[in-house]
Order: C-alpha cells, then sequence, then structure tokens
C-alpha cells in the first residue's frame, strides 16, 4: 500500500514519465487500477497486443471487475523505430500490412493463449474496438492515452507525449510524456471527432480472425450467447439512471465518498417524497452529510431557510459543520426538542410559514412516537404549510431509528410524507390513501412487502459492516480487558452487594405504593440496577449514591415523625403525600381539562385549532385524580400501619446503608486498585504517543478519575480535559474551559484546528461522560477507556464512533477499546438480572433503554469472564445484527456496492454490443468455474386455479442460494462469469448444455411451491389490512351507488344528472371508488352517510353532491389512485416461470 502511495506522489507531482525515474507501464497499471476508471481510449502511431503483456493483471481486472471499455485508433506505420523519410509507401499499402505484422506480433505471445481467448472474445463483444487510421496525413503520429468513467466524460486523466503502444514505448525507451487533467475534455474531444470520421476503418474483426487463425482449436464447434450478452440483458431490466455528485463543487473537498452518494441519495428522496430518514451507523458523519444537503439545496434555492431542531448542547458542533461546507447562519435556525414540545399554535404557524426544509437530530427522541407532543406539533407544522400552499420538507436523522418495533420507523418516515408522491406500484400507497394516521401505521407493521418499499424508499442507512467506501478505511477494533486484582475485603462487599441492594426499599420513593399493593412501581428496581452498575464504575460513584439515598431516609424519618406526633396523624399524612406528589402544585395551575399554557388565541388557522388534541393533558389529569383520590380514601387505620411500615423500611434502609458506607470508607481509604490499573494503561498509552479519551456513564466516576489524575505526579495538568454534563466543571488542568475548545485542543485535525495542533496548547487525554458520545469526530485518538458499560449497547457504539470513523489514510490501523471488568460485579448483576426476570425489561425499557438489546448485554455478562474482550465484539455486533439486519431493516439499494453495481449496469445499458451470430441457445450463457453462481432471470406468470392470469413478476435466481434475490450478488456473478465464458460446442457439448437446462429447468419448478406460497400469503395480508382500513358506512354508499346504475326505474334520471355535471357514465365507478376511501376522519363522511342512508337522494341532489365532493376532478381523487391487486390466490400446479436469460455454471 505504501508503495502505491508512493508511486501516486511521483505520478501526479512529477507529471513526467520517461521511462527513467517513471515508467509508463507503471503509470498505466495505476490509472486503470482507479475505481473511477471505466473506459479507456488510445491514439497511437502503433498498438500490439503484446504491449497488453505488461498490464495484464491490471487489465484484465479492468475489463473484468469494472466492465472496462476501449477503444484505439491506431496509425498507419509500421513497428519501426524510425520512417525514413525517403519512404514513400501509401497509406494503403500500410493498411494492407497491418494483419502480417499484428501476426508477427502474436507469434512472440503464444504462451499466453487464455489471455489471447479474453481478448478476442472482449473484441467479438464490441467491447474493444480497435480503428486504424486510413485518412490523408503521411503518418498517424499522435500518442493520447485517456481514461475517464465513460466516453462521454468531461473529466477525466490524460497522458500526451511520444510513446506508442509497444513494449518499447510502455517500458524500453526513453520517452517523454506528460500527464494532465486541464487538457483531458480537448483530447477526449478530438478522439470522438476522429472516431466518427471517415478517416478511421474498423479493424476490430481482422484482429479476430488473426487471432483465432493462431488457434486453430477455436475454430470447432457451434457458438454459444456470451456471457457478456447475458450480463447486457441484465443491464436492459436492472440498470437504472443515477446522479453523481459533481466533484468540482468546492466543498466536495470536505466529503468522504459515502457522504457524497448520502447527499445525491437523500436528496432525492427528499425531492421525491418531502421526507427522507438518515439512518447511517454512528461514525459515518450524519452531520456532515446534512450538511452537504443543506449546502445543495442552497444552491438550488439561495433563499433557503431551514430549522434545526437538535439539542442545545450540539449547537456549536451544527454551526461548526455547515460553517465548514460555507453555509452561513442566515440560513439556518435552531430549536430544541423541549421548546418545539412547548411552542404555542402561533410559533408553529411562523415555522410553518418562515421555513423551507426542517432537520430533526437525534429523532427517535420524541418522534418515534406519533403520542408525543413534540411529534404532533411538528404534524401541525406541516399542516399549516400545506394551508398556504406550500410544502415544507423533513429531514430526519437517526442512527436507531428501530427502537422497539416497526411502527418507530413507520412513525419516523411518514412525518412529513407527501402521500400523493407515493408510487401507485408500491404498496404502502393504498395504505396511505387511508390517511397518515395511526390506524394506517398499526396495518402498515404486518405487510412485510410494503414495509421494505418504505424502508427502500424512504430511509438511507449505511453501517461499518455495508458500507464498502473506496479510498476509505475502517481501522481494526481491538478490545483490550484489564481485569482489577482487588483485595480480599473489596471483592466481598462486590458479592454482598446482591443480598445488600436487594433488600432496600427506598420509602421515600412512590409512597402510594404502601397504600395500594397493586402498584406495579418499577422505580425502585430502576435505581437497584443503577446501584449496581455505579459500583462497578468506581467506589465513590457507589458511596455518593449512598450517602444520597441515606440522606433522603434521614429527612423521611423527620417528616414521618413530625406526621405522627401531631394532632391530627390521618390528616398530616395526607397533606405530605399530596405534596411529595405535587397536588397542590397541579391544582393550583390547572382549569378542567386544559393546563394554564395553552390557549386558544394561540391559532388563527382554525383548521389547526380543530386537530389540536390536548390528551396528554387529559392523562396528567386522570393521573393526578387517581393519586388524589387514593389519598382521600386514606382512613385513620390505614395511615398508622402505613406510617409504621415506612419509618421500619427507612429505619432497616439505613441499617443497611451505614455498613456499606462505613465498609467502602475503611477498604478505600489507601488503596483503589481499578484506579491505579487504569492510570497504568493511561500512562503507557501516552507514552506511545496516543491520545486517550477516559469515559463514564457517571459524573461523580468522571469526576472522581479526574482529580486524581491531576495530582498525579507521572500526569500533566495541563495535558488534560474534563467534559461533564455540567458546563461549570469543563476544565482543562485547573481551570475552567468551554467544551468546545477542550474538543478542539483534543482532536485539532478532526477539528480542522491546525492552529493547535502540536503546540502547548493540545491535549492528549480526555475524561467526560457520555455528553461527548453524541455526534462528535474526536478520531485524532485511537483509544478510548470505558470505566464501566451501559445496558444498552448501542450506547456504547456510540462512545466507540467518536474514534471509529472512515479515514482516508492506512496511518490508524486500529483502535483499541479497554475495558475493566469487576467480575464480582458481573456475577451480582447476572443474579439481579434473574431475580427481576421478565420484569426488567420493562424497568429498562421504561428509562429509554431498548428492551430488544438487553439479551446481547446479559450475553455479555455471561461471556466475559471466558471471552474477555470478544465478548464486547460479540455484543456489538449481535446488537447491530438484531436492530438492522434481523429486524428487516435493510435495503440493499443503500448500500455503497449496490450503487457501484448499478453504475456498471447502466453505463453498460446505455452501451453497444455486438451479438453471437446463430447461437445454440439464445436464452443462455455457459461459464466455467465451479466457485461461481448459477444466474437466471425469469418472469413469474401467477395463475389461479382456472389458469386464469392473477399478476406477473421478474425474478432473479441464484441457482445455488435461492433465497437471494439481490441485484448485486446477481451482478457479481455474471460480471465474474463473463471472464470464464465458454464459447462453443467444442467446449461444452450441446447435449450436456441441454442437460444442464433441464436440470436448471428442474430446480426452478420445485422452487416455485416456495415462490407461490408466499405470493398467496402477501396478498392475504394486504387484502385483510385493506378491508380493516375500509369504513363500513363509506363501503356501504358505494356499493349502493354501484348497484343503483342496474335499477332500470332511476337509470334515466343518473344518465341525466350525470351529464348536466359534465361526466360520463363511466365515471359512475370512479365516484363509488372515492366515496369508497372517505373515513370518518373527513369533513366529507357526514354527507357518505346521507348517501348511505338514502341513495336515491344522491341522485336527485347530484349536482350538489358533485360540488360538494369536486367530482369534476375526479381523475386526481384518492379513489382514482386506488390500484387494488386481484386477491385471488394462485395456483401452484397453474403459475408458470418463463426464463427470460440466464447463465448456467458448468461445474
Amino acid at each position: 500500500m505504501t508503495e502505491n502511495k508512493d508511486l501516486e506522489t511521483e505520478i501526479f507531482q512529477r507529471k513526467v514519465i520517461d521511462n527513467r525515474r517513471l515508467s509508463m507501464t507503471d503509470t498505466f497499471k495505476y490509472l486503470i487500477s482507479d475505481s473511477g476508471t471505466q473506459t479507456l481510449r488510445l491514439g497511437v502511431g502503433y498498438f500490439y497486443i503484446s504491449g497488453l503483456i505488461l498490464i495484464k493483471d491490471e487489465f484484465l481486472q479492468f475489463m473484468n471487475e469494472r466492465n472496462g471499455r476501449v477503444q484505439i485508433i491506431m496509425g498507419n506505420q509500421t513497428n519501426q523505430e524510425t520512417v525514413s523519410v525517403l519512404d514513400v509507401k501509401t497509406t494503403q499499402e500500410y493498411r494492407a500490412e497491418l494483419p502480417q505484422l499484428m501476426s508477427a506480433d502474436l507469434d512472440g505471445i503464444l504462451c499466453e493463449e487464455d489471455f489471447l481467448k479474453q481478448v478476442r472474445q472482449w473484441i467479438s463483444e464490441g467491447r474493444i474496438e480497435i480503428k486504424v487510421y486510413i485518412g490523408d496525413a503521411n503518418y498517424f503520429h499522435a500518442k493520447s492515452y485517456l481514461f475517464s468513467r465513460s466516453f462521454e466524460s468531461s473529466q477525466g486523466k490524460a497522458i500526451v507525449g511520444s510513446s506508442n503502444f509497444s513494449k518499447n514505448g510502455l517500458i524500453g525507451n526513453t520517452e517523454l510524456n506528460v500527464l494532465g487533467q486541464d487538457n483531458y475534455f480537448a483530447l477526449n474531444d478530438w478522439f470522438s471527432e476522429l472516431w466518427e470520421s471517415n478517416e478511421v476503418d474498423n479493424f476490430s474483426s481482422e484482429l479476430i480472425e488473426i487471432v483465432k487463425s493462431k488457434f486453430p482449436n477455436w475454430q470447432k464447434g457451434k457458438p454459444y450467447k456470451s456471457t457478456w450478452e447475458t450480463y447486457y440483458d441484465f443491464a436492459q431490466i436492472f440498470g437504472k439512471p443515477y446522479a453523481e455528485f459533481d466533484e468540482k463543487t468546492e466543498w466536495s473537498e470536505f466529503l468522504y465518498p459515502h457522504q457524497k452518494t448520502g447527499i445525491i441519495d437523500i436528496w432525492d428522496k427528499l425531492n421525491t417524497f418531502s421526507t427522507a430518514v438518515l439512518s447511517d451507523g454512528v461514525g459515518l458523519g450524519k452531520t456532515r452529510t446534512t450538511a452537504g444537503i443543506v449546502k445543495l439545496s442552497i444552491e438550488r434555492q439561495a433563499d433557503l431557510k431551514t430549522l434545526i431542531i437538535a439539542d442545545n448542547k450540539l449547537k456549536v458542533q451544527w454551526t461548526e459543520e455547515l460553517a465548514i461546507l460555507g453555509i452561513s447562519d442566515s440560513h439556518f435556525q435552531y430549536i430544541s426538542r423541549e421548546k418545539l414540545a412547548l411552542s404555542t399554535g402561533k410559533d408553529l404557524e411562523k415555522i410553518a410559514e418562515f421555513f423551507d426544509l426542517i432537520i430533526v437530530d437525534e429523532a427517535h427522541l420524541g418522534f418515534k412516537n406519533r403520542g408525543t407532543r413534540a411529534y404532533r406539533n411538528l404534524q401541525l407544522v406541516d399542516e399549516h404549510s400545506q394551508n398556504i400552499g406550500k410544502k415544507i420538507k423533513g429531514l430526519m436523522l437517526t442512527a436507531t431509528p428501530w427502537n422497539n418495533s416497526r411502527k418507530d420507523v413507520l412513525n419516523l418516515g411518514s412525518l412529513f410524507l407527501d402521500i400523493d408522491s407515493i408510487p401507485v406500484n408500491r404498496r404502502y400507497q393504498q395504505y396511505f390513501l387511508f390517511g397518515n394516521n395511526q390506524r394506517v401505521i398499526n396495518k402498515l407493521v404486518t405487510d412485510d412487502v410494503a414495509f421494505s418499499e418504505f424502508w427502500e424508499d424512504l430511509f438511507l442507512q449505511r453501517t461499518r459492516k455495508t458500507y464498502g467506501g473506496q479510498n476509505v478505511n475502517f481501522a481494526n477494533r481491538k478490545f483490550p480487558t484489564v481485569e482489577i486484582p482487588y483485595e480480599p475485603r473489596k471483592n466481598k462487599i462486590f458479592t454482598d452487594n446482591f443480598e445488600r441492594i436487594s433488600n432496600l426499599n427506598f420509602p421515600y420513593m412512590d409512597a402510594i405504593r404502601y397504600i395500594n399493593p397493586e402498584r406495579n412501581d418499577m422505580s425502585g428496581d430502576r435505581l437497584k440496577l443503577m446501584l449496581l452498575k455505579r459500583a462497578d464504575s468506581s467506589w465513590q460513584s457507589y458511596l455518593k449514591s449512598l450517602e444520597g439515598i441515606r440522606d433522603k431516609n434521614t429527612t423521611l424519618l423527620k417528616q414521618l415523625d413530625i406526621v405522627e406526633n401531631s394532632s391530627n396523624p390521618t390528616s398530616e399524612f395526607k397533606m405530605f403525600l399530596s405534596r411529595k406528589y405535587g397536588l397542590d402544585e397541579y391544582l393550583s395551575k390547572n382549569v378542567g381539562l386544559l393546563t394554564t399554557d395553552i390557549d386558544f388565541d394561540d391559532f388563527s388557522d382554525a383548521s389547526l385549532l380543530s386537530q389540536y388534541q390536548f390528551d396528554s393533558s387529559i392523562k396528567k389529569r386522570r393521573y393526578y385524580e387517581k393519586i388524589s383520590k387514593q389519598i382521600d380514601d386514606i382512613k385513620p387505620k390505614l395511615a398508622k400501619v402505613t406510617i409504621t411500615k415506612m419509618k421500619s423500611d427507612a429505619i432497616s434502609d439505613d441499617e443497611i446503608l451505614n455498613n456499606l458506607i462505613n465498609e467502602l470508607r475503611s477498604s478505600y481509604e489507601f488503596i483503589d486498585e481499578k484506579f491505579d490499573k487504569v492510570k497504568q494503561k493511561i500512562v503507557l498509552e501516552l507514552s506511545r504517543g496516543r491520545k486517550v479519551i477516559l469515559i463514564s456513564q457517571f459524573s461523580d466516576t468522571a469526576r472522581y478519575y479526574y482529580d486524581k489524575l491531576l495530582n498525579d505526579v507521572k500526569l500533566s495538568d495541563d495535558n488534560m480535559g474534563l467534559i461533564t454534563g455540567n458546563d461549570d466543571e469543563n476544565r482543562v488542568g485547573r481551570y475552567l474551559e468551554t467544551k468546545k475548545e477542550i474538543l478542539d485542543r483534543f482532536s485539532p485535525l478532526s477539528k480542522n484546528r491546525q492552529d493547535i495542533f502540536g503546540t502547548v496548547q493540545e491535549i492528549n487525554l480526555l475524561v467526560g461522560t457520555d455528553t461527548i458520545s453524541t455526534g462528535q469526530n474526536l478520531q485524532d485518538a485511537v483509544v478510548l477507556m470505558n470505566l464501566d458499560l451501559p445496558y444498552n449497547p448501542m450506547i456504547l457504539e456510540q462512545r466507540i464512533g467518536r474514534i471509529d470513523r472512515p479515514r482516508q489514510d492506512t496511518e490508524v490501523n486500529e483502535i483499541y477499546i479497554y475495558t475493566f471488568p469487576v467480575y464480582e460485579a458481573i456475577d451480582v448483576e447476572l443474579k439481579m438480572s434473574e431475580r427481576l426476570g421478565k420484569k426488567m425489561a420493562g424497568v429498562l425499557s421504561d428509562t429509554e433503554f431498548d428492551d430488544m438489546v438487553l439479551p446481547e448485554y446479559t450475553s455479555y455478562l455471561e461471556d466475559v469472564k471466558s471471552k474477555k474482550g470478544e465478548a464486547i465484539r460479540d455484543m456489538l455486533d449481535e446488537t447491530v445484527e438484531k436492530t438492522i439486519f434481523k429486524s428487516g431493516l435493510r435495503s440493499e439499494k443503500h448500500s455503497s456496492e449496490f450503487k457501484e453495481a448499478n453504475k456498471r449496469l447502466y453505463d453498460v445499458k446505455m452501451s453497444k454490443i455486438t451479438r453471437t451470430n446463430n447461437p445454440v441457445f439464445k436464452t443462455y450463457s455457459f461459464s466455467g468455474n465451479s466457485n461461481d453462481h448459477s444466474i437466471l432471470v425469469g418472469r413469474v406468470f401467477f395463475n389461479d386455479v382456472n389458469g386464469a392470469p392473477i399478476a406477473k413478476s421478474d425474478r432473479i435466481f441464484d441457482l445455488d442460494d435461492l433465497e437471494n434475490e439481490e441485484i448485486v450478488n446477481a451482478e457479481k456473478y455474471l460480471r465474474l462469469a463473463s471472464s470464464k465464458t465458454i464459447i462453443s460446442t467444442a467446449d461444452l457439448s450441446q447435449e450436456k448444455a441441454q442437460i444442464l437446462i433441464e436440470k436448471t429447468q428442474e430446480q426452478l419448478n420445485r422452487h416455485k411451491q416456495l415462490i407461490v406460497d408466499t405470493y398467496n400469503c402477501a396478498v392475504e395480508t394486504a387484502e385483510t389490512n385493506y378491508k380493516s382500513l375500509q369504513n363500513k358506512v363509506s363501503e356501504s354508499a358505494a356499493l349502493k351507488i354501484s348497484q343503483s346504475v342496474k335499477d332500470k326505474g332511476i337509470v334515466p334520471l343518473i344518465l341525466s344528472r350525470i351529464e348536466e355535471a359534465g361526466l360520463k357514465p363511466t365515471d359512475v365507478r370512479k365516484i363509488a371508488d372515492y366515496i369508497r376511501m372517505i373515513d370518518e376522519e373527513s369533513e366529507l363522511y357526514q354527507y357518505v352517510k346521507e348517501i348511505d342512508a338514502d341513495v336515491n337522494r344522491f341522485w336527485h341532489e347530484f349536482e350538489d353532491y358533485a360540488e360538494i365532493f369536486d367530482f369534476a376532478n375526479l381523475d386526481s381523487s384518492i379513489g382514482a389512485k386506488v390500484v387494488r391487486s386481484s386477491n385471488r390466490q394462485a395456483s401452484v400446479e397453474k403459475t408458470e416461470i418463463e426464463i427470460l436469460f440466464g447463465n448456467i455454471v458448468v461445474e
């Protein structure tokens, strides 16, 4: 890799290629190995196939892996080094000698038969085209080499000079050639003009015959269709037009390749659907990608106004990222999620009127559920924007779109969705015709086909696993595990934690549970889990938590003493509970159902006012009413028993807490083994020149470690920084500093602060909490030390994502993620998990942990002793696998592999091909590599039991993996097969080929059962969902309209009314379809009920109803968009598969 980097530097810095310091061969190899090079044009005095031998490996890769195409114009001169000026041979004479010259050249490379066979095949397929100059000039002395993505490209690389395409020209002679890019356009234009002129003559077919003449065995047999033709046929169906990022933009240098493709993809989704969800994995730079989308939008709309909904702590980072791409603050504003949720009606209307694009950062927080105030407020913004004749675009950002169910995904993707823009051939479109509401979402969840289409259209997700960007690398993750050898008495504290913490009662928490034993309070269980986590984190964090609980217990005992000794203990106890639950404060601020922060005057848009729901206020009122009633119902006997029990629990807790606190203080008075081990590793890594991040989920732990490290003589106090969630605690050394400045000084290169890099201001150790784990690029560091692990593995993935990001160099090959497990504490966590059982999932989901990731964390606890660091790797891999791949959140079209495959396919689709004359089989080609897969494309005709057609679809069949219908997979194997094509019956008998075809057909017939079963299941699901979404009254009204035209007594009236309204009799069906789709939430529903009650009235008063329902625009109504697929079940026996084309691998 280093040699390749040195060669790249040599080529682009020197630019002079003379075969002395830099050879044409090495330069040629480098340029055709570039992923962006897919076409090559040579304009040379003479061209010999023997020259290809010098670059054979790279040329094979160029042709086979990137579908390379070559055009060659060669001169009319022989292989003489100097042509005598006295030589008076004519152009025609030179042209006549070319076959003989080429033949002589081939004689020297006959040992390369396999390569020559491929060259012949490429020429016959039209992928290599050769023309010879026959113009009026004496000689064709051009020496130009053009490298680009396509023959029509306006950008590329050009070599111009003295080298011909021969061994001497490429490596033997001292030459003078110059590499350039600025001159590419003019040279390519010159080549194109000459290529299409009558000054050149086709030489390809002659060269094929010359090559064939050298190998008599090639002449035998009937020809088979080439694998390249099969690939070409595949491209005609699956190659789709693509847009590419304009590399000439000034800001492209600040983007990784995947960010450039992401910008184009999201831009297309926003313009098509008015919404998109960017779900790239942690560390892939969603903020920078989004900044690129904003920049591109501004270039298209100069006055674009963007609203960014993000946490206040990320405001500085957003401003920096936007500024890097040259976006001034005049184009955007910020609002926090909390402020949005509390915005008034008029505030929401102003947002709708002022902004064109809304970006929601960390969208899974507050927007995966339609019931949140923030979600409803954005719905109102979107609704008002449409009411005033505009459509706001909404871009959602989240690395974890799936938290608990498919509903999360559907709610995120549908918030700003323009339903009218959904293509009619997408199944989920038929659902949204019933409205964008929770009822539709609930049904969409169960339809696999519709859900996959929704995900593919509206989301874009790349991960470390699916992103294979060119010229970008991810460092290899290493997981060092450092065991802590504690003294016995400390180990006993950890071991005893289980029983002690299990026996804590926390009587100061949710006192109503003492009155209502059935109350399911999980706050105590949650606290027990967090205490165990704090014990694992640091003894100081554990100690402070225990002391805090003890202080609350002390306060409670004092309060209960006052209650118990009062003149009316029952009344005093009720007042105590009311204060505990804030009832007095709530009642003073509320009147009826509405809280005082909501004002009807906030709304000027009446339609918004009618939709505004106060369910959160209702829920709050009901909650407080329930608590209030329970308190009011307390009788003196119950009050006495409850007070006694609460005091007893508080005293019991105090005993446990005091023992624990005393043991911790005495045990850690002189030594903290964990701190010593952590410090040892920090010093070691810093001595290796590596930056270190030391992180904990608890600020107590972060402060404790920072203060102790700060006072250590081995560490420089001005070389470290501290960041917690409290800005007043952020420091460099002993002095307060802003979070931004600390991060800039810690990671100056990633933060574009070259002025700090290498100076005394730069710091190499950063201690902090998870507040630095969101959205920050800190990849100057390669070491992350975890003082504790969160219950949610995705939070750990976010931590790692600060340093594990795409890199365009290979200087950093490894990153190090340290853990310091306390095995005794881990055993206690496992015991607690078993005791809580299923309740544990509820505890964690209640605190925004995702219950679906718990098994992976539990597996880590079980495996860490034996697997050490690999247990961490397994936990992270399993979490990503479960939340992305197994949950169905995957579309191959989101991957970089698909982008590259589609480019190749579409480029081939738009090119020309030379077909095999009279092949043995027009449908099949054959190739000979046992490691490849046979790929076929077939058309499935689904027919019912009577043989009547229902539907048809084109399918990809990988005969070695029939479950894999992905385009990327098929394209890969067809492309690889093109280099192993079986040319004729001389290599494979026609009889054997026929047997292979018959076996293939038999295999597909056996697979047909699964195809039909899957189809029928999907049809049944969709039909059930559609029926459940349809309103019974609307369905009844539509049916009555359809049936009324069969009543001869009313037909004349119907025809006259339809004609008067300017409609046609055939429009009755459209009217019925329209009425059928009206839901009870529609303002038109009352009129639908009238029709259902009296359809004759509908026809008598048709003029009025036509105006109400706007029948004049039937073709654009919702009913007109309904494309109901047949609900008939397909028959296995009657369903047929027609093979359109395919390549069969011969083993």
